[in-house]
């Protein structure tokens, strides 16, 4: 008989998730976008992209992979004198989780500039389960490899064994966050790859989106010249 490792079990039970993670992002029109790509759209389209990109500790903890592009949905920490009631942990932290719409990024604000673990694997797997396509926080987090072996992406700045404890406490869910220095609404459009963490604002997803599209036709218009043959001079008109 196969022993059922710990690894091995969350690979399994990850595989019943079976909702496409882009849902969402594809209903944008953002679903080619990267975040370098995302950042010239958005300068395209009359934003400044240093103020929507989140800082640059905020990294892939997980094995990083293609970008993940999805609405914001939001659970906001604070400092605390006491530790998290259960029923507030379960309020802001797993009810936001489970009622997330498939193709949604989980973005968590810490509310300290400590570094704790805001989730582990379990949260992750449920996350993966119901279908997210990430998640994102300005804290750490732990677990990794496990959340790598069931595929689910994590931002972060880093990862720690220990929780949140008495240091911090969840005040609201699909609220307005502010992580990595981004404000964050629930529904604004999150783009986070290797190079970094960017957000779109809800009201010009649309704009940014057709901005996208003329950057990504002449994007390839120049790599078709230059494989071949072409000068970067002669292929890349500023």
């Amino acid at each position: 008989m196969t022993r059922m490792t710990r690894r091995s079990l969350l690979a399994a039970s990850a595989a019943f998730a079976s909702t496409p993670r882009l849902t969402l992002a594809q209903a944008s029109g953002l679903e080619d976008a990267t975040a370098s790509l995302t950042a010239d759209a958005l300068r395209t389209a009359g934003r400044d992209p240093r103020a929507l990109t989140m800082s640059r500790d905020i990294r892939p903890v997980t094995t990083p992979g293609k970008t993940i592009v999805g609405p914001a949905v939001t659970t906001k920490w604070e400092l605390a004198r006491e530790g998290s009631a259960a029923g507030s942990i379960r309020k802001f932290v797993f009810e936001p989780v489970d009622r997330a719409a498939a193709g949604s990024i989980w973005v968590v604000e810490s509310g300290t500039d400590q570094l704790l673990s805001m989730f582990g694997d379990l949260i992750g797997l449920a996350c993966k389960r119901q279908g997210l396509a990430g998640a994102v926080t300005d804290s750490g987090c732990r677990d990794v490899g496990a959340m790598d072996a069931i595929g689910f992406p994590v931002f972060a700045k880093g990862t720690v064994l220990y929780g949140p404890g008495d240091v911090i406490r969840p005040v609201g869910a699909d609220v307005p966050v502010v992580c990595g220095g981004v404000s964050v609404r629930p529904g604004d459009v999150v783009v986070a790859d290797v190079d970094g963490v960017i957000v779109v604002p809800k009201e010009a997803v649309a704009e940014v989106a057709g901005a996208m599209n003329g950057l990504l036709a002449k994007e390839e218009g120049v790599r078709r010249k230059i494989e071949n043959g072409e000068t970067l001079a002669r292929a890349y008109s500023l």
